[in-house]
């Protein structure tokens, strides 16, 4: 989120970056009324939010935005909100007063006075005004950033914590979601957390382990920035020689599992499951080979004396040294 963010800042400007949100109702027809009460009980269903987001997302937020970030927000009365960062044609911070626009502790008619917002700001106000009534938005308002990315991301991110614990189990949402320049500058990529990404992350593990390889940089150096999917074959062919039941994952059993049998597989493997290691160890370094016999003689070489023996170019060691053996660093990227 804070990537996001700031890369929309530095890309359009800070004066140019607003905080959008929008809250589902009836213009017009009172907070009390039964056709806001009506539409707010549509608003808990989380299908409802999506169609209407991704109507008023593509027929007005990609036309009128360069830009966007949406995260979706849930109530404790479970009706969903969106709040949007948008970076915007014009300058909206300038002139604007964005402390006297954003304290909800003064009344409503004295927090909106014209003279509180710029005329780039003014008009945003009005067209979206004009539009929202469309797609059953009630409430539509839009302030500049107040201090820095950073406090707007934290800001987002409260809100996707909350919703994330008021989400019931099982119920899958996707709370975040990006324009398309957005997920092609910074590269988003999202995993779920779960058994089979923790499976995923020790067999990588073990392939690191058997190519000497010491962070995920490595693999990119050397198969390119492709090698996930080079190398997805070998990886997945590490044997995984455990079946773990439904709540495994959750109580951290297949965690401290998976860790042990990372440090020394071969010991939970039985004969074929040890010959299938060794034909991944061979593809691996096969790969690794045709990879150095491509390259230059001179990358060759500096590349194989950087993979010196364990007793080349050493050195005596040290007493911080010999205790780093003993007691390694739990920061394991892998």
């Amino acid at each position: 989120m804070i990537l996001a963010v700031e890369w929309m800042i530095q890309k359009h400007g800070i004066e140019r970056v607003g905080l959008l949100t929008l809250s589902f109702g009836v213009p017009g027809s009172g907070k009390g009324s039964y056709e806001t009460w009506a539409l707010r009980q549509q608003a808990k269903e989380w299908d409802f939010v999506q169609k209407r987001w991704h109507s008023f997302s593509t027929n007005v937020v990609a036309k009128r935005y360069k830009d966007w970030i949406c995260v979706f927000e849930v109530h404790r009365d479970r009706v969903w909100h969106i709040h949007v960062v948008v970076a915007t044609q014009d300058d909206i911070r300038t002139g604007t007063d964005i402390a006297m626009l954003s304290n909800y502790r003064l009344p409503y008619w004295l927090r909106r006075g014209k003279n509180l917002r710029n005329e780039a700001l003014a008009a945003e106000w009005r067209a979206l005004r004009e539009v929202s009534c469309k797609y059953r938005f009630g409430r539509v308002e839009l302030l500049p950033v107040k201090k820095t990315a950073q406090a707007v991301a934290f800001y987002l991110g409260d809100y996707l914590v909350k919703t994330y614990n008021l989400i019931p189990p099982g119920h899958r949402c996707r709370l975040v979601r990006f324009s398309r320049r957005i997920n092609q500058a910074i590269s988003t990529k999202f995993s779920i957390h779960g058994l089979g990404q923790l499976i995923y992350r020790t067999r990588l593990k073990i392939a690191a382990r058997m190519l000497d390889f010491q962070e995920y940089g490595d693999f990119a150096e050397y198969f390119g920035p492709r090698w996930n999917f080079t190398l997805k074959n070998a990886i997945a062919w590490i044997p995984i020689p455990f079946r773990f039941q439904k709540d495994a994952f959750k109580s951290g059993f297949a965690g401290r599992v998976l860790a042990d049998y990372a440090k020394n597989p071969e010991v939970y493997l039985d004969k074929r499951g040890k010959e299938k290691l060794a034909d991944v160890s061979r593809e691996l370094w096969r790969r690794l080979n045709e990879v150095l016999d491509e390259d230059d003689t001179e990358k060759r070489l500096q590349r194989q004396a950087l993979r010196a023996g364990d007793n080349v170019g050493d050195g005596p060691a040290s007493p911080d040294e010999l205790q780093a053996v003993l007691f390694p660093s739990s920061e394991n990227p892998f």
